[in-house]
This record gives structure tokens, sequence and C-alpha cells, in this order.
């Protein structure tokens, strides 16, 4: 079984895997970054740096820092070679490489818009497991388990990749709605030392945009909204007059065009200003967009802080007020939230300058959420969203079963099924779910620490 949750967060993403295809600009960066990094010396990877990286990539960390990044690198791995490459239409072009230590690791390389292509951010992940996630070993469960016999086989799996970093969170695997496995590991907060419980709460990163996705809906359902409906028409004052063609329908399936909020300005601006979707709404609306709408699709966090402002201007009230009235409310979401006040910290090794000791993510990321992701909730909170959302509680017939991917949707505990992820540093949630099983994994460190073992975890049960 091929999970959706491979896609990443949508359930309108039709992007697939496109390997190694570069544009020759950016080709050659990503060439020239490898060769650089694998020799080992900080003067070649210094030049490299001058030559291919944006200016504001270059400016956020000294010489001496990218010099003691290139030697622990090379402690590290010894010689390194590169295994595969490839990159999703929608993300960062990512290295498999391998070290003469044994060690293996991924680098994620982001790309600036063409033609210059300069690499903007780097993301080193040591260890982990190639791309393919069907080359993992499969967790040793099975649908025809007892809770008991379930329970001693996913303890079994979890606990050397909790002793050896691999996770820390939180996972919950209910059969029809009922919970059979609950259960958290690792630190919410390390430097406290306040351990992780299954009433954690833990960034979901873009499976916030399922909610966002639901709200649309019940939006349309109402006659308040229409598939059809352009940007420009509901909100006229866009500062980019390029991107007001853009439909409802284009912006939910990663159409739209619209920038993205990650990047050099964000990466700069003090995280303390983004405490709502309207802030990222003002800084996404002062960017140019990155095509016309329906030129083609790419994953689009930018076409979702749009929907949200969308969303506050028919409604009437703050987006982040419609989704915990309309949305949290009616599904039992008690503790979903957009901030993240008593909940667990992010830790990661990645930066926007480059791979950093295990430390604290909260100076990359904004105070609150934003309708494209961020927001905050348990594991109940999620399977409790998933099961309202089959019961009809969320939207009419058509939405729910555009949601839950099927023709129509059945009485009682519809059929269908949510494959949402969310990733960031020191962040990675999944919720993958079928008529009988939801697993849901949380983690506050680096992907795929939850998306991996969640994703297997539910294949294995629907087999």
């Amino acid at each position: 079984m091929t999970s959706r949750a491979t896609t990443i967060v949508t359930l309108l993403l039709a992007g697939a895997l496109a390997v190694a295809a570069q544009a020759p600009v950016g080709k050659t960066r990503v060439d020239a970054f490898f060769r650089a990094l694998a020799s080992g010396d900080a003067d070649s990877f210094e030049a490299m740096a001058k030559e291919h990286f944006e200016p504001a990539m270059l400016a956020r960390r000294t010489p001496a820092d990218r010099k003691q990044m290139v030697e622990r690198v090379k402690a590290d791995f010894g010689q390194m070679t590169l295994e595969t490459i490839d990159r999703r239409a929608d993300g960062p072009v990512k290295l498999r490489v391998r070290g003469t230590t044994g060690l293996q690791g991924t680098i994620e390389l982001t790309l600036g818009p063409p033609p210059d292509e300069r690499i903007s951010r780097v993301g080193i992940q040591i260890g982990g497991d190639p791309p393919d996630d069907n080359a993992s070993a499969p967790p040793p469960v099975a649908a025809t388990m007892t809770p008991a016999e379930l329970t001693e086989a996913l303890d079994r799996y979890l606990e050397p990749l909790v002793a050896s970093g691999a996770f820390s969170g939180v996972v919950l695997v209910a059969r029809a709605g009922v919970p059979v496995y609950e259960k958290a590991f690792g630190l919410a907060d390390r430097e406290q030392k306040t351990a992780n419980t299954p009433s954690t709460r833990f960034s979901l990163g873009s499976i916030n945009k399922v909610f966002t996705q639901t709200a649309v809906a019940q939006l349309v359902s109402q006659g308040k909204l229409k598939p059809s409906d352009t940007l420009g028409a509901l909100l006229p004052d866009y500062p980019q007059a390029g991107s007001k063609a853009a439909t409802i329908d284009q912006l939910l399936s990663h159409q739209g065009g619209i920038a993205d909020f990650f990047g050099p300005v964000f990466d700069q601006s003090p995280k303390t200003q983004f405490r709502s979707n309207a802030d990222y709404y003002r800084l996404v609306g002062s960017l140019p967009a990155l095509f016309a709408p329906g030129a083609r699709r790419q994953y689009c966090n930018g076409c979702y802080i749009v929907l949200g402002a969308i969303i506050e201007k028919v409604s009437g009230m703050p987006y982040e007020d419609y989704i915990a009235r309309h949305v949290y409310a009616p599904a039992g979401m008690a503790t979903a939230g957009p901030t993240g006040g008593g909940a667990a910290i992010g830790y990661t090794t990645q930066s926007p300058g480059g791979p950093v000791p295990l430390q604290s993510n909260v100076s990359q990321h904004g105070v609150s959420g934003s309708a494209a992701g961020g927001g905050y909730a348990t594991a109940r909170d999620l399977l409790n969203f998933d099961e309202a959302l089959r019961a009809g509680r969320l939207a009419d017939a058509t939405g729910t079963a555009r949601l839950l991917q099927v023709d129509q949707v059945t009485p009682g505990r519809s059929v269908g099924g949510l494959g949402v992820a969310g990733g960031a540093p020191g962040i990675n949630a999944v919720l993958e779910s079928s008529k009988d099983w939801t697993v849901i994994a949380l983690a506050n460190l680096d992907p795929p620490a939850a998306r991996q073992l969640g994703v297997a975890i539910h294949s294995q049960l629907s087999r």
C-alpha cells in the first residue's frame, strides 16, 4: 500500500516525484555544493558558497561557521559519496549520501527562483532511512493482533528508535475510532527534563492545511464561496495583480503561484511579529508571484495563507476564531489552537545557514501558526477530527467526500481516509487513516521522525 502521506499534506495535491531533472543552472549549483562539501576542504566550500549561495544565505553564517560545519561533516562521514538525487515538484533537492564511516544522511538544498536558482537554504539530516519508505523493515504488526499483542509489538518496534534518539513524541493507534495503543516517549523540554505525555500538544506543521480545507468546504456549502471565485474578486486589494485570477480551486490544489512565506525575508524577520494568519498574509502579499495561476502545480504555503485571508473576509471573523468555532469545537478538539503555550519544544539540527547541533527551534517559527500550518494539537485532538469528519459533523456530503477522497460518503462512520503530514525543523506529524485504522504520530524532532513510522504502521495494519 502506498501512503497518501508521502504527498506531504494536502488531500487535493496530485504532485509526484520528479527525479534529478534540474534546470541547467540549478543542477550546476547542486553539483558544485556536493563537490565542495565532499572535498572536506573549508576553503573550497567557502569559494563555492560565495558563488552559489543567495546573498542573504551567505550573510547568515560567518566563514568560520561554515568551516566548522565542513569539518564536522568530514569527521562524521569520512569520504562522502552520492547515492541518489531527487527532487519533489513541491520541495527541495534531496541528496542521499553515505560516508566511509558507514554513516548515511540526506542533504536538502532549497533553490531560489529562476533564472539564478541560487541556494537559499541547506539542511543536513544525519542517519535516517532512504527516501523509499518501502526500503525500511516493516513494523511487526498486523490487523489480526489483539490489543495486547499490538501493544507488545509496537513497544518492541519503538524502543530502539527512542533509545537512539530517532523518535520523541506520541504514537496513537485506533481501530474504528477506538484507541488500542497510545503512548508517549522522550522529552517535551530537554532543559527542564519534562517528559512527553499522551496529552502533550505538538506543532502539526502543514497538517493544519486540512483544517483550512474543511473551512473552505463549509463556506462553499453555505453559498458564501464558489470553487471558481477568484482571489481578486474576494480580496480586490491584494498587492500582486498577476495573482488575482487564481481561483479557490487553484489555491487549494497548489496551482495559485503565490510566493511562500519561508525564505530570506521571513528568516531575517523577528518571529514575534507573526501572531496571526493576517501577519503572514501581509508578508506573502508583499512578495512577487512565482508563476501565473494555473501555469503549473507547486507546493504552496502562500496559497493557504491567502485562503485564510479569504476565510476571514467571507466569514467576518479572524481566521483563528473561525477555525476554533467551526472546526475545533464541533470536532471535539479541546486542546487544539494556533499557539504553543505548554506544548512540546521542537528540537532540530537544521537552520537557514546550515546544520547545527541539536537545539530548540523556537527562533525559527512564528508565535502563532497560520492557515498553511504550524498550529498545535494532541494526538487525541487529531483522532477526534478524523472521527468528526467521517461522521459528517464538519462538512456536507460533497465536502466530506472530497476531504476523504471518495466518490460519496456512506451512512455512519464513512469510508475513505486521510493521509496528511507536516514537517519543518523540529516538527513532524502524521495522520494516516482508513475505514478501519487510524494512526497518529507526533514528534518534536526533525522529519521524518514521526511520518516514517506512522506511515509504516498504518501500511502494515491496512494490508
